[in-house]
């Protein structure tokens, strides 16, 4: 995917940081990450499917590369 699209959905979610939206990541049908906004700490969490690991980024663009990045790892 795109990065531009990652980070128009990444933005999309902080737009929406009053609901409770969790954006995930598929490749090849299988669930890799979950990502979330964080309204208080005005941040975005990753947790990756495989390890239940939590990451938390500051940026969209930050958050962006991140996703990019795992995906591209499957």
């Amino acid at each position: 995917m795109p990065l531009g699209h990652t980070k128009n959905m990444l933005e999309t979610l902080k737009y929406y940081s009053d609901s409770q939206i969790t954006q995930t990541f598929t490749k090849d049908q299988s669930q890799i990450l979950a990502v979330r906004y964080i309204k208080e700490s005005h941040s975005f969490e990753v947790t990756y499917t495989g390890t239940s690991q939590k990451r938390t980024y500051p940026s969209i663009d930050s958050a962006a590369v991140a996703i990019e990045q795992a995906i591209g790892s499957h």
